[in-house]
């Protein structure tokens, strides 16, 4: 286990085999401290002082494995009791020795009952207010040293990510505590400030923690090395600065931690997400804590505990060990170069001494000494404290475009401007008052514009048929300060797209010789300036107001008039791309021609999907300002490349004028975090239907991501260039209060995806279904947490004073079929109990056990540390209880679940066994409406599917996504048919067209799209669990098989109809329109041919 014997490759596979702690012995831990809690909730403090015994108010674990970084071998645990006798801080020291002991006692009774596989040991107690125990392994491999705290409750019922009340850190202060004094009070939120972290940073902490473990083997004097705490929190400020991606390379963030170490003298970190400066009292002891010696790393739920505290830890130590290991195996890559270290705001550079990034802090931790920069690295609740810098009112470099137009970048305007901390519901008024630009500014560049073409048109030697005005002025999407103006003018001397080269240099130098004379008397209150001519092809100037701050760069462009005049609403004639593609030019070589439908496509947009494109460039601009200099940013993806995909974000994930600013920037920047798997275009203005258009289109398609292909100019990709930047910049964002609701929850982004199905080739929808519909290990891993979570609930909690009995509990839906899609974390919970003795009973009771499972819900929340949100159902009997469950402790996002009471009606079924007729028969005596209940079936359900081929299965969600594009049209009356209907469609497709294991995923869809576009003859059931034998079901059956089509049977269900009563005509018309898309043809433009599938 020699972490420098390990090559880089490998230190994944070391964490996992060699210092995660076993399975079991977890197991075995948890199960003893939660039967631990369990006595000390119900005896109190002090059993002996009847009726004045203290109450425990809750248990919060922590520790190392509270935090979830328990290393194999031997970890720690903090098990802090929260009892009602402690009114404040200084209460805790009156009673805390009576009270362990009193506690000890009730210990040594506990165990008197072992658990099997652990011993308890009691070691010298050497820290006062603590009782600490020991629980062992049999075979004496793993321990864990545990440690009982009693402690005041200063921080109350904290909701879900809810920060502490100013006054907590206050009274703190004001007790007179030593530093870290009373550290066990904020166990809570020190547990959640670790635990929250991705799996990986949980991973690279074991990985730190075994190397300082193997120093102090070494050195023997462990005593006066600083705590291993502050190695977790090092590597944490460590991750957040350099990477906060979930998946990194371990080696590289391990070299970057023992960097950081090896230079501990410049060290000074602390974050602001439970406390900051806001409250004066609290500022001003945080303005001394960071001045006290180097290394300060503060704890960030305990202002007072300075972890890293220089003055007494020998940091020197392990700065030596880390600074002599970096040539071992452990640091080098595959070909020997050395693994190189992250960096980032207050991280060291290679090659580097000293952290060398000076940054300036934001509001939120700025102290009264602060001036320009400071070399203190002081990370916030996310990154934006150090990465976060007032921009200094220059704009960045200008992304080149194929036709030599710059993207140019407004200024950042100061620390008023980050976007970070705008509130989300404040975003509107934000971009009104700080991104629209000035109506006076607008109003002067249009009268100079004006004026420079009416002086072009009379004075130059060559002739121009018309001018469009683009760039983000024409397209309506100009920023305050700075922004960009193409006048694009068409010349008659040119005949087609070559002519341009010819006599460009000609007229470009006779324009110039106008321009000079005209800024002699230009408009009034403007400067005019010729800049450094870096664009070929172009004549570029600068309009300044320096009265408004405000400036424009302006580029001339003469172009061939490829397009002529257009209508309104026309698309360009069917010649004009076959010959822009067979001129043999570069990527968006003309697209200065374009301009107009460019502009159109854009500038006819709602006037609040434009200011979200402001908000978007806006966020853009401030990257590249606070990155400027980094050869990322040099060649980030052009501006308008944002502009596109915030049009295609809206487009895909809402389509109305009025919405949500913050959902929409949330959405935008998503995407650009899944900026590999980019592929957005339009075909308003060119399409597939020209054969030599056509191959040009998938030939673009099948280039590297990301692909955003200008709406104008199928040739220019747009996406090209370093999206890494913008990509690990939008994650930093995520967590801001730009984010955050009103009520404290996380913003939820559209429901859009970086790629589109009716888009997508049909050679490469297996891929399509993989990279964007498949559920991934870890969402599955996440949705089996939460259902296990539930289901014991429901078994061992529920009902536990009453008769009723849980006979079982049965994952539905598509969780429970193997159907999921990616991104829905959604489960159908069944529970059959005993109270149901037939079907009727079930309805008529249902109201009343569905509160009592909700106030059972409600009741255990806190014991079972899981929260619960219920939705209030419009039914006065419902028939489901709808929540999300969220827990920090093993669930990285909430999951909804529906749960819903059932008859048990099969009894224990075998497996592959068929129902007894009776059931049906009793059914079809009972039922009042069709599949009235379906759920006591749900085990048939499901198993009808998940035997199923997994290719099936693939095909099965493709249908799905489907699906559920078709549900964000607008319906009128009435509704689709239900989701589970299409699912049976799709296997009865299947089964009708070969059952072959392995098959084409686009026939197999385009013979359900045909199947539903032919709904009128529609008639599918099976007889897998009932058929026409028994005279009584035959007969029903009968009547079901005679009614208007369509008709879907459920195979477990014979009174549920799933295609009766519901909108199949516009499902049938958005099949129609897929059939026809590129989904369902061939790399040549051939249709797909579907199965020979009958619908009956």
């Amino acid at each position: 286990m020699d972490v420098y014997g390990t090559p880089a490759a490998a230190l994944d596979r070391l964490v996992a085999r060699s210092l995660q702690p076993p399975a079991e012995f977890v197991g075995a831990v948890r199960r003893a401290l939660g039967a631990l809690g369990a006595t000390l909730r119900e005896r109190g403090g002090r059993p002996g002082a009847a009726g004045s015994e203290p109450r425990v108010l809750k248990i919060i674990k922590g520790g190392s494995y509270g935090r979830g970084t328990a290393l194999k071998g031997g970890c720690d645990s903090e098990l802090v009791i929260f009892l009602n006798c402690f009114k404040s801080y200084e209460d805790q020291g009156a009673h805390r020795a009576e009270i362990l002991n009193e506690m000890r006692a009730q210990l040594e009774s506990w165990w008197m009952e072992p658990f099997p596989g652990l011993s308890l040991e009691f070691p010298e107690q050497d820290v006062s207010g603590v009782l600490q125990f020991r629980l062992a392994s049999e075979d004496l491999e793993s321990w864990m040293d545990v440690s009982l705290v009693p402690a005041f409750d200063a921080l109350g019922q904290l909701s879900s990510g809810g920060k502490p009340k100013p006054e907590v850190y206050s009274a703190l202060l004001n007790s007179g505590c030593q530093g870290g004094e009373h550290a066990a009070c904020f166990a809570e939120l020190r547990r959640d400030f670790v635990n929250t972290r991705p799996a990986k940073v949980k991973n690279l902490i074991l990985l730190v923690k075994h190397w300082y473990r193997q120093v102090c083997s070494q050195e023997g004097r462990r005593g006066t090395l600083p705590p291993v705490y502050a190695l977790e929190l090092l590597t944490i400020f460590a991750w957040e600065q350099g990477s906060g991606k979930d998946a990194f390379s371990l080696a590289q963030g391990f070299r970057t931690v023992l960097s950081l170490i090896h230079q501990h003298q410049q060290l000074c970190v602390f974050w602001s997400v439970y406390y900051g400066f806001e409250d004066t009292a609290v500022g001003r002891f945080l303005q001394g804590q960071l001045e006290r010696p180097r290394p300060v790393i503060l704890d960030p739920a305990d202002p007072t505990w300075d972890v890293g505290n220089g003055a007494t830890w020998q940091w020197d130590m392990l700065a030596q060990e880390a600074g002599s290991c970096y040539d071992r195996l452990c640091f080098l890559q595959a070909p020997g170069s050395p693994v190189q270290p992250w960096e980032g705001p207050g991280l060291p550079r290679a090659g580097c001494s000293g952290l060398g990034h000076p940054i300036q802090r934001d509001a939120d931790q700025r102290t009264p000494k602060d001036s320009g920069s400071l070399s203190a690295v002081t990370p916030k609740d996310s990154l934006s404290a150090v990465r976060l810098r007032t921009g200094s009112g220059q704009s960045p470099s200008p992304a080149p475009s194929p036709s030599g137009m710059t993207s140019s970048t407004a200024p950042v305007p100061g620390m008023l401007s980050d976007l970070s901390q705008i509130p989300s519901k404040e975003l509107d008024l934000f971009i009104q008052d700080h991104l629209k630009p000035s109506p006076k500014f607008q109003e002067q560049v249009s009268r100079a514009i004006e004026s420079v073409l009416r002086c072009l048109r009379e004075n130059c030697v060559y002739k121009a048929s018309r001018v469009i005005k683009g760039g983000s002025f024409g397209r309506g999407t100009a920023l305050k300060g700075g922004c960009d103006a193409e006048l694009v003018i068409f010349f008659n001397c040119f005949r087609d797209y070559q002519d341009q080269g010819a006599r460009r240099a000609e007229i470009l130098d006779d324009m110039q010789a106008q321009l000079d004379s005209w800024c002699r008397d230009p408009v009034p209150s403007l400067s005019f300036k010729f800049p450094d001519q870096n664009g070929p092809g172009t004549l570029q100037f600068r309009l300044t107001s320096t009265a408004l701050g405000s400036w424009i760069d302006v580029s001339l462009l003469p172009a061939f008039d490829a397009i002529g005049k257009l209508s309104s609403g026309t698309k360009p004639k069917p010649h004009v791309y076959p010959t822009l593609i067979n001129n043999s030019c570069h990527g968006g070589e003309h697209a200065a021609c374009f301009a107009e439908l460019r502009r159109n496509f854009v500038n006819t947009r709602p006037a609040k999907l434009k200011n979200l494109i402001l908000l978007v460039k806006h966020w853009y601009n401030q990257v590249a300002a606070q990155n400027r200099g980094e050869p990322a940013c040099a060649s980030l993806p052009p501006a308008y490349a944002l502009e596109l995909l915030t049009i295609f974000a809206w487009e895909q994930g809402w389509g109305k004028d009025s919405f949500n600013m913050a959902q929409g920037l949330r959405t935008v920047l998503g995407l650009v975090q899944q900026h590999r798997q980019l592929c957005v275009y339009w075909t308003v203005n060119y399409d597939l239907e020209d054969p030599a258009l056509r191959t040009y289109l998938l030939g673009q398609l099948r280039k590297p991501r990301p692909l955003v292909l200008d709406p104008a100019d199928p040739t220019w990709n747009v996406g090209q260039g370093n999206w890494e930047l913008l990509a690990r910049e939008a994650a930093a964002l995520g967590t801001q209060a730009c984010f955050v609701s009103g009520d404290g929850t996380p913003v939820q982004a559209w429901d859009v995806m970086p790629a589109l199905l009716y888009q997508t080739p049909a050679g490469d929808l297996d891929k399509f279904i993989s990279e964007f519909l498949q559920p991934t290990r870890q969402f599955l891993d996440q949705v089996n947490r939460a259902v296990n979570t539930i289901c014991s609930f429901l078994r061992e909690n529920c009902f536990r004073n009453s008769p009723i009995k849980v006979l079982k509990v049965v994952k539905g839906g598509s969780s429970g079929k193997g159907t999921a899609l990616r991104g829905h974390s959604d489960a159908d919970l069944v529970v059959f109990l005993s109270c149901f003795r037939q079907f009727t009973e079930q309805g008529n009771t249902r109201a009343e056990i569905i509160s009592e499972i909700r106030a059972q819900l409600e009741a255990c929340q806190q014991e079972q540390q899981f929260e619960v949100k219920f939705e209030i159902s419009k039914w006065e009997n419902p028939r489901v209880l709808s929540f999300s469950l969220s827990s920090q402790r093993t669930l990285d996002q909430s999951v909804d679940f529906d749960v819903l009471p059932a008859f048990d009606a099969l009894g224990q079924l075998g497996s592959g066994g068929k129902p007894s007729p009776q059931v049906y028969v009793d059914l079809i005596h009972n039922y009042n409406n069709a599949g009235e209940y379906s759920t006591c079936f749900t085990e048939l359900q499901r198993d009808f599917i998940v035997s199923r081929p997994t290719k099936l299965k693939s095909l099965i969600r493709l249908v799905k996504h489907w699906y559920r594009q078709c549900n964000k049209m607008p319906k009128g009356k009435g509704s689709l048919p239900p989701q589970h209907g299409l699912e049976l469609l799709t296997v009865y497709a299947w089964e009708q067209g070969g059952q072959e294991s392995q098959f084409n995923m686009a026939e197999g869809f385009r013979t359900v799209l045909e199947l539903v576009t032919q709904y009128r003859q529609l008639c599918v059931y099976w007889t897998v669990n009932y058929d026409a034998e028994n005279k009584i079901i035959g007969d029903f059956l009968k009547l079901q098989l005679n009614k208007p089509r369509p008709i879907i049977l459920d195979p477990a269900d014979p009174t549920g109809n799933l295609g009766h009563n519901a909108r199949w005509d516009l499902l049938a018309k958005e099949a129609a329109a897929y059939a026809s898309a590129l989904c369902c043809r061939g790399w040549d433009g051939t249709p797909i041919q579907p199965w020979p599938v009958k619908p009956n």
